[in-house]
């Protein structure tokens, strides 16, 4: 830690100009956050969320209900659209302030500034492609709070330690009702407080049981939700994390795969500063600043990346929970590199970070393989045309659609509108199954879609009197790039479909 005292007036100085950097890139990174987030389309997880947000409920079927009911609240007031996507936003903010936060109080405030510089400059947390209205927002906002309130308690100077303690409680609390990866930061914070000699006190102390009691009563909705529904939501996201023990060569590759996929997705220039900033946690002592961010960092990163052993493949967003503390660790690291080093990565990564995201917005709107002769990774980050399906829907006198797809559900939901019930059929009917009860439409007509992507799972002509053809759809921007949507009417349901799980 330096002491700001120490330093020379030429070092102030360009501590202070850096500062000046920040905040103006800062201001950049949120206009070119408002302009990605009304210039992009709805990804395939932000449709989906949008529909299920429909029905007001103590939990949901794929995680927490926090999003949704942010999602929900902003709805009511502003209607659907990607306007939604703004209080999202203001929680990916949010997130930056707690970690500026949190790394001034465990280093110095030249570490809070590149903290907040290498979070936004970061690719991943700058473009956001899987999308806004995602419940990473509130659960990294709150993580980070959380975390905070923790180090103002550890390192900070004596003050009212009950109402920190709640206050870490109420925050962690609020991220496990975001999201069920939240508890690798108990679990990260017992590990510290259980290794740190000068900190075990504190298990000790009915405070942090207090704070703990009061995160439990948070978490509380999500955990009454799944009582009553047979535990279905722990079911199914313990389904993803785990299924069998294996040890092969595959299991290797896949987990070097991953690690590697998880550069890319930090930004490898980002990346750098990261991984650096990890290594060098290791050199503290047990009770350190670092090895507290360590604690915190080191086991969502370990068990999802060690999770091809399981037998399962790791989705990219799922690490988001641990580098989200390994940013503090990276700031540190920055603020005590050579001034030039740090002059230089501060210029490459801030225009490095302005081309990514124009070629992410182009992208998304023209396509890579129209100026890149690529192939089209955003092809599902295009809003689905609402006429041509309206039209469809009302020309079939449907009262409701089925899908035995949720990425279809969310995708035709949107483009449909609030009007129109999304129902499922097939074995994986995910949030739908407890949106929409099929039999409330016994003897009406529905419009049944599927993309040419799907293998069908379910025979839609064994619910209808009669099946019939309307067409096809061609869903993306370029032809020969698009999805064909299959569209049919389903006339006079008579066996609404039979579902895996249910209210």
């Amino acid at each position: 830690m330096r002491d700001a005292d120490t330093q020379t007036s030429p070092a102030l100085g360009r501590e202070a100009a850096f500062d000046r950097f920040v905040r103006a890139f800062l201001l950049f990174s949120i206009a070119a956050r408002l302009i990605s987030i009304f210039a992009t389309g709805f990804c395939d997880d932000e449709a989906y969320g949008v529909t299920i947000q429909r029905t007001l409920a103590l939990s949901y079927f794929d995680h927490p209900p926090l999003h949704q009911w942010i999602l929900h609240g902003f709805v009511w007031a502003f209607g659907e659209g990607r306007i939604d996507r703004l209080p999202f936003l203001a929680l990916n903010l949010l997130t930056s302030f707690a970690l500026f936060g949190l790394a001034r109080r465990l280093f110095s405030a030249a570490a809070g500034w590149w903290t907040l510089f290498a979070f936004n400059a970061c690719l991943y947390f700058l473009v956001l492609p899987d999308g806004y209205i995602m419940p990473d927002q509130p659960l990294l906002a709150f993580l980070a709070l959380g975390a905070w309130a923790v180090a103002e308690i550890l390192y900070g100077p004596p003050r009212r330690e009950g109402l920190l303690w709640a206050a870490a409680g109420l925050s962690l609390g609020l991220a496990g009702l975001s999201k069920y990866s939240a508890i690798f930061a108990p679990i990260g914070l017992i590990g510290f407080f259980v290794t740190s000699p000068g900190h075990r006190r504190w298990l000790a102390d009915p405070r942090p049981y207090l704070g703990a009691a009061l995160g439990l009563a948070c978490f509380s909705p999500a955990l009454i939700w799944n009582a009553e529904h047979g535990w279905v939501s722990f079911a199914f996201q313990s389904g993803r994390a785990a299924q069998r023990l294996t040890l092969d060569g595959r299991a290797l590759r896949d987990i070097a795969n991953t690690l590697w996929a998880q550069i890319g997705a930090m930004t490898p220039w980002i990346s750098w500063p990261l991984i650096a900033g990890l290594f060098r946690a290791r050199r503290g002592d047990a009770g350190s600043p670092e090895r507290f961010l360590l604690w915190l960092a080191g086991p969502p990163l370990l068990f999802f990346a060690l999770m091809p052993l399981l037998g399962q493949h790791p989705i990219s967003h799922w690490f988001n929970s641990g580098w989200l503390f390994a940013f503090p660790l990276a700031g540190a690291w920055l603020a005590d590199c050579s001034a030039v080093f740090r002059k230089r990565f501060a210029g490459v990564a801030a225009a490095l970070a302005a081309v990514g995201i124009a070629v992410y917005v182009v992208a998304v709107n023209l396509g890579p393989a129209d100026f890149l002769g690529l192939p089209d990774p955003t092809r599902h980050n295009h809003d689905w045309p609402a006429a041509p399906l309206r039209e469809a829907y009302a020309r079939a006198g449907a009262r409701f659609a089925l899908i035995e797809n949720w990425r279809v559900g969310g995708r035709l939901g949107v483009a449909l509108g609030p009007d129109a019930p999304i129902c499922a059929m097939g074995p994986g009917p995910q949030g739908y199954a407890f949106t929409c009860d099929a039999n409330l439409y016994r003897g009406q007509d529905a419009l049944v879609a599927r993309t040419n992507d799907d293998a069908p799972l379910a025979d839609e002509t064994k619910f209808f009197k009669s099946v019939a053809p309307i067409g096809e759809l061609r869903i993306g921007q370029r032809s020969g790039h698009a999805r064909v949507l299959n569209l049919e009417v389903g006339r006079d349901l008579e066996t609404p479909p039979p579902l895996p799980y249910g209210p």
